[in-house]
């Protein structure tokens, strides 16, 4: 006869065993689901792939006034100024051209601010001046940026 101090021995309880190649998914879709909340908003939008950057820029002058003796119109590039007066061979020069008082400059930049020279026909400074030019881009995009057109009036 059992006495009352010999119990049967509990019973395992069997713990539910995953395959191991299920087990390895399972943790690698925790993994990726981990990574993607946190990477996942530093991540931006894609590059946007920008053509060659090659387009110049078309600014614009009116003279106002009296310009009867105003023989060239030149713009300030860097240290020189561009048309050369007189035409110098040594000086590589920017397209310019002219339709009575509206001068027309093709720069390779943008500036902000711009100095203007008028000369006579003596190659003699008749006037000066500096103006702010208010770019308005007219192809291209913000991002990659692109050709960009101003006009100035100045009153002689």
């Amino acid at each position: 006869m059992p006495t009352t101090s010999e119990r049967p021995p509990p019973e395992r309880t069997r713990r539910l065993r995953l395959p191991f190649g299920v087990a390895v998914a399972a943790l690698g879709i925790v993994a990726l689901t981990v990574v993607a909340a946190v990477v996942g908003p530093r991540v931006s939008t894609p590059q946007q792939a920008c053509p060659a950057i090659g387009y110049s820029n078309l600014l614009e002058v009116t003279l106002e006034g009296d310009t009867s003796e105003v023989a060239v119109v030149q713009v300030r590039d860097g240290d020189q100024w561009q048309p050369p007066y007189p035409p110098d061979a040594q000086v590589p020069a920017i397209p310019t051209s002219h339709d009575g008082d509206t001068w027309t400059f093709t720069l390779f930049s943008s500036p902000r601010s711009i100095t203007l020279r008028a000369l006579d026909d003596d190659g003699d400074v008749l006037a000066r001046t500096e103006v702010d030019v208010g770019w308005v881009r007219v192809g291209g995009t913000a991002e990659c940026g692109g050709p960009m057109e101003a006009q100035v009036d100045w009153a002689m």
